[in-house]
């Protein structure tokens, strides 16, 4: 299983009228989320008391996929693909400026049908999704400042298997493939794309950082890539958070 995960048996289904939806071709774009009124992009307060201040924060999207269904996320089983219809998908990677508000096209369209979308996905990969090791989706730096401390710091995050893979259990070897660590899923959406249009979504960085304890970042102000640290799997799992993190929009 690659990053394409075959919207063609989605697509084959339509044409025998399954979805009912027409193929269609349309643009899509990525952005950082804007900044509320009087502030500033990359600057936020959190629940913790630091005062966070990013000077860049990239994030590495492989591939964007919609689905007419909308899952239990509480009863899926170990298989990273949903088990419903996949209508729509765009295959070409983005690095996406998440401090920037401005649409970020990608490389190339994205292809499907006009069915209505109950589910998004994201996918943090620059390859096979089920691959041991991968290259860097998160390339991040910044200051946190609390009373007199002032802590500059930076994070590059791989989603691998040595640093970010969850032990299954003997009796489950399966149960926690990497490909869920790579996958955001569900992000629950309703829109209905259309020929011609276009596919927003916008990366929220303002949590990433909320409930993120400095004082466990090592001296030199470098997230360990490593799940086992408390500030780096912090980071990591509001990085992932669906419904925090990303938005989808289409017009």
């Amino acid at each position: 299983m690659t990053r394409a995960i075959g919207l063609a048996a989605a697509v084959a289904l339509a044409g025998c009228g399954t979805t009912g939806g027409s193929l269609i071709s349309f643009d899509v774009v990525a952005q950082g989320a804007a900044p509320n009124a009087g502030r500033t992009a990359g600057v936020y307060d959190t629940s913790l008391g630091w005062h966070v201040e990013l000077s860049r924060a990239m994030l590495y999207i492989g591939a964007v996929y919609l689905n007419q269904t909308r899952p239990n996320s509480g009863i899926q089983g170990t298989d990273c693909i949903l088990p419903s219809v996949y209508t729509g998908q765009e295959v070409q990677p983005l690095n996406v400026d998440v401090l920037s508000p401005e649409p970020q096209p990608f490389p190339a369209p994205g292809t499907g049908t006009d069915d209505e979308v109950l589910t998004g996905e994201v996918w943090l990969t620059h390859g096979d999704v089920n691959a041991q090791t991968d290259k860097v989706i998160a390339d991040i730096a910044g200051t946190a400042t609390r009373g007199a401390q002032v802590l500059p710091f930076s994070a590059t995050i791989q989603i691998n298997s040595a640093n970010r893979g969850i032990p299954s259990p003997p009796a489950l070897p399966s149960q926690h493939p990497i490909c869920k660590q790579r996958i955001v899923s569900p992000i629950f959406i309703d829109l209905r794309p259309h020929d011609g249009g276009t596919l927003s979504i916008t990366v929220d960085p303002s949590g990433w950082f909320d409930a993120v304890d400095f004082t466990s970042v090592p001296p030199d102000g470098v997230f360990p890539d490593d799940r086992n640290n408390t500030a780096s799997d912090t980071l990591f799992t509001a990085i992932r958070a669906a419904t925090a993190t990303f938005q989808f929009s289409f017009e």
